[in-house]
């Protein structure tokens, strides 16, 4: 019985030293454009405000993601936003919220394309939950868990500077774009006498929209999209397909030897609402668990009655619209 329990603090601590390297995530890409991509703040060409929760794992391992983002046009041809993020892992063994704001600008190639870059600028605060764990010398092999523990116990938070970097090239047919997340490669140190830098954060993504005509004439949109991501050894290779029109949006995702990604996003006035489901299809499902997420987007447009000069002038990509 000592021996499995070792086993499972050791495998405790490994899944939560993992967790540390790496990012949260969130499964409709699109539908939290700031955190895939910060060129692509004010790029709607409206006030835009997101909140989106992502719920993965089972009642003894837990991981849940909360965001909100709120981004505007800036002049004629940029754009702003903000963004928090809380990300619990291990049911709270390790929780991290960031802050961050963003700026992009994006020139005109011609009338139908344009070229962008942005940046991303915050700070976040992990915060480690040590007294959670048991440690070995707690443990009596007769009576079981004992007494505390002689362990030195690392810092309970950090807090750091972080700096990311994106580009993207829209037109009416295609869209790819690339983030570098963590370029100032922030240092944290929760465990005793060690000090790793976050690993820098590659994303790669792009896609394209086949317009479609069915028999009684209504348009909709075919779209192939991928996405790469790689922090440190973890990386991911999403494959996807959306399909739908101005009232709705059907989506499926292949992380590949990872999981399948079901979609649905509806548009409703001036609401954009988006729910996914994951389910894992590596050998680790039973440890990962499914994973529902939902998401909410609300656009309006500047007050009339007040004369704004400057406006954007810039061209609405059509994958605001479609894609979750």
């Amino acid at each position: 019985m000592k021996n499995l329990t070792v086993l499972l603090i050791t495998f405790s601590i490994l899944l939560a030293q993992s967790a540390i390297a790496q990012d949260a995530h969130f499964s409709q890409f699109y539908a939290n454009p700031v955190n895939l991509n910060p060129t692509m703040v004010g790029m709607s060409g409206n006030f835009r405000a997101i909140v989106a929760h992502r719920q993965q794992g089972t009642s003894t391992e837990g991981y849940t993601t909360s965001a909100f983002s709120f981004d505007s046009p800036l002049a004629t041809n940029s754009g702003w936003g903000v963004q928090v993020i809380h990300d619990s892992q291990m049911n709270g063994l390790l929780n991290t919220t960031s802050y961050y704001g963003s700026l992009g600008h994006r020139i005109d190639i011609n009338k139908n394309s344009q070229l962008g870059i942005g940046l991303r600028l915050g700070a976040y605060q992990k915060a480690f939950d040590w007294s959670r764990l048991t440690f070995e010398d707690q443990l009596d092999q007769r009576d079981g868990m004992v007494g505390t523990t002689n362990e030195r116990f690392g810092r309970n938070q950090v807090s750091n500077m972080d700096i990311a970097l994106g580009m993207m090239y829209t037109s009416n047919t295609l869209f790819a774009g690339a983030t570098v997340g963590h370029v100032n490669r922030p240092k944290e140190n929760f465990a005793v006498d060690t000090e790793n830098s976050v690993p820098l954060k590659y994303t790669i993504h792009a896609g394209g929209f086949i317009n479609l005509i069915n028999y009684r004439r209504q348009a909709y949109v075919l779209s192939p999209n991928v996405i790469y991501e790689r922090q440190g050894s973890f990386q991911y290779l999403h494959l996807g397909m959306y399909y739908g029109n101005d009232v709705w949006t059907v989506g499926g995702w292949y992380r590949v030897n990872d999981a399948v990604i079901a979609s649905l996003g509806i548009n409703v006035s001036k609401f954009k609402i988006g729910y996914s489901y994951d389910f894992p299809v590596a050998d680790y499902k039973s440890v990962s668990g499914n994973a529902h997420e939902l998401s909410i987007g609300y656009q309006f447009k500047y007050n009339k009655k007040r004369k704004i000069k400057n406006t954007y002038k810039g061209k609405c990509p059509p994958f605001q619209k479609h894609l979750f």
